[in-house]
């Protein structure tokens, strides 16, 4: 399995394939590393396996399409920390989105505000790899912002993981009030028809730029 899946619903599986089929064993085994590291096959597999044997079955298989095959613990945790990490990776975003959009309204250009970020406390995957404003993303050589948000990491996709995230706490106990708050913001981003751009077209959802239309900052990427 490598798609991101409620971790529950994965020790379910798991259960039950193993309870009708002995001889056989389900995994969870999302991945990390975006669209790029799919093309480069640099992913990063999770995997949730408690047989050493399994493991060392599928280990080459997974590394023909990636570069990391990290064994996370038992069935249900490859699932489990991804989840995490993309509840991790969309606040991260939010607030990269609200710093570019603060920065450029006071004057500064983005790619120099994103520049510092990157040498700074700041710096993160969010605002060096896939920074979501396009003229930083221009400057920096990487971004899906810089193309439109086209070809990276879904907004409708980060909105499925942050809903597991979220219910996931919700049936541990866990407190979220972030991850809650940046589910609602990508719920009403994919409301309003940008479900299928990179999630790092929360920048303009928050400015209330259409994307279906060529933006400013879009233009003077070019």
């Amino acid at each position: 399995m490598s798609s991101p899946i409620s971790p529950n619903i994965s020790k379910k599986l798991h259960r039950l394939v193993t309870s009708l089929s002995p001889h056989n064993d389900y995994v969870d085994a999302p991945v990390s590393g975006g669209v790029k590291g799919a093309s480069d096959a640099t992913l990063t597999f999770m995997v949730g396996c408690n047989s050493p044997e399994t493991l060392a079955a599928i280990r080459p298989l997974l590394q023909r399409l990636g570069k990391g095959v990290i064994p996370c613990g038992g069935p249900g945790s490859g699932s489990a920390v991804k989840l995490c990490n993309n509840a991790a990776l969309a606040a991260q975003m939010v607030g990269i989105c609200e710093a570019m959009t603060l920065g450029e309204k006071l004057g500064v250009d983005p790619a120099v505000l994103a520049g510092v970020m990157n040498v700074s406390t700041a710096k993160c995957w969010s605002g060096e790899v896939n920074n979501p404003h396009p003229a930083a993303a221009k400057a920096i050589g990487s971004g899906a912002s810089a193309n439109g948000y086209k070809g990276g990491f879904g907004t409708a996709l980060m909105l499925k993981d942050l809903n597991l995230a979220v219910d996931a706490g919700e049936e541990e106990g866990v407190a979220q009030p972030v991850a809650g708050l940046t589910r609602d913001l990508y719920r009403m981003a994919t409301l309003h028809g940008y479900g299928e751009k990179d999630f790092g077209v929360m920048l303009q959802f928050l400015k209330g730029v259409n994307t279906e239309s060529e933006t400013e900052e879009s233009k003077e990427t070019k």
